[in-house]
């Protein structure tokens, strides 16, 4: 007796949601292999096979799961080599947020880092909000000041949740200003940025910000908010920066995807 379209359907839909049980197995445990370390920045994966065999699925699966992984930006492919967990965006040029420049053609201006302070305990409405931070949590505030030259040019605080980062207090204050930050994290604490987001605007300089940048009260200068993301979409930096651009214009580079097989 002929099953009726119902019922078709409803055995098709079935079928579907096993197979994506079943690649989501793949992918959830190989998200939580590299969430608690086991698989580092740079590490190889195993093998499709070797996935398949570990999770009692089909390659066909196991493709399915790396796709998605890949696509999430956890993974990166290279033909003939196999899938690596990927690093902070892969290109170092991608995460360094300030360049400088004079025009299209120019090369960007070398900067200079100046670690100011490391704040312990600090909590701030809008950094917890977007960190999204619990109640009473407390963050890192790391204040740093970028010179073209002898001329400050960025003035920056970032903020990242206490218990993430524990003991980053006690580096030495030269490895925020010989290390990008996002590369220590990702050392350091094995999260690297996958993703960031940023917010642009335009304010005045008050009295507090005149002081790092050396320019007056009601100086013009450009803010900009970044989110770093890491695994599952978690924030690990919230940071404010306030830039002047009287001599040279912040550029900012397109970020390019992880090349794939």
């Amino acid at each position: 007796m002929a099953r009726s379209p119902s019922a078709r359907r409803g055995a098709a839909g079935r079928r579907n949601a096993r197979a994506i049980a079943r690649y989501r197995l793949v992918q959830d445990g190989l998200t939580n292999r590299i969430e608690k370390g086991e698989y580092a920045p740079g590490d190889r994966i195993p093998t499709e096979k070797e996935l398949a065999r570990l999770y009692g699925v089909s390659v066909g699966t196991v493709k399915t799961a790396l796709l998605q992984m890949v696509h999430q930006g956890l993974l990166h492919r290279i033909q003939g080599k196999g899938s690596f967990v990927s690093g902070s965006l892969i290109g170092r040029d991608q995460l360094r947020l300030y360049h400088f420049v004079e025009g299209f053609d120019d090369d960007d201006a070398p900067l200079q880092v100046r670690f100011l302070a490391l704040h312990v305990g600090v909590r701030d409405l809008a950094a917890a909000r977007w960190l999204r931070l619990k109640s009473g949590e407390t963050m890192f505030r790391i204040d740093r000041v970028f010179a073209m030259g002898a001329t400050p040019v960025v003035w920056t605080s970032s903020f990242l949740p206490q218990r993430l980062f524990a003991g980053l207090e006690q580096l030495p204050r030269e490895a925020f200003e010989t290390k990008p930050l996002y590369r220590l994290v990702e050392e350091r604490y094995r999260l690297p940025t996958l993703r960031y987001q940023e917010m642009f605007s335009a304010v005045l300089s008050d009295g507090e910000s005149g002081p790092p940048l050396a320019v007056p009260a009601g100086f013009p200068l450009l803010q900009i908010e970044m989110l770093a993301l890491s695994f599952r979409d978690r924030p690990i930096e919230y940071r404010q920066s306030l830039c002047r651009t009287d001599r040279a214009r912040l550029f900012r580079l397109p970020l390019r995807a992880p090349s794939s097989a």
